[in-house]
């Protein structure tokens, strides 16, 4: 009997915000990311393995990790004009 299995890594964009980048400084749009990895069974999502909130710069492409509660609480601020 042959099994297919395997992981696959899906992001989603939790929101784009305008703030100070953590590693460059400037003012530029960050978005925030939730990734996950998933085992499959068949090409078939079975369960979420780890999932990670990352904060990424539009201007320096830097990616910083971030925890559930600071992701949260940047999706709950309100937008800057």
């Amino acid at each position: 009997m042959l099994l297919i299995f395997g992981t696959r890594s899906v992001e989603d964009v939790l929101r784009v915000l305008v703030s100070v980048c953590r590693v460059c400084g400037v003012r530029a749009e960050q978005r925030v990311l939730r990734s996950r990895t998933r085992l499959s069974l068949f090409f078939v999502p079975l369960l979420t393995v780890s999932t990670r909130y990352l904060l990424e710069c539009s201007h320096c492409c830097a990616v910083t990790r971030v925890g559930k509660e600071e992701a949260h609480a940047v999706d709950a601020r309100p937008q800057d004009a």
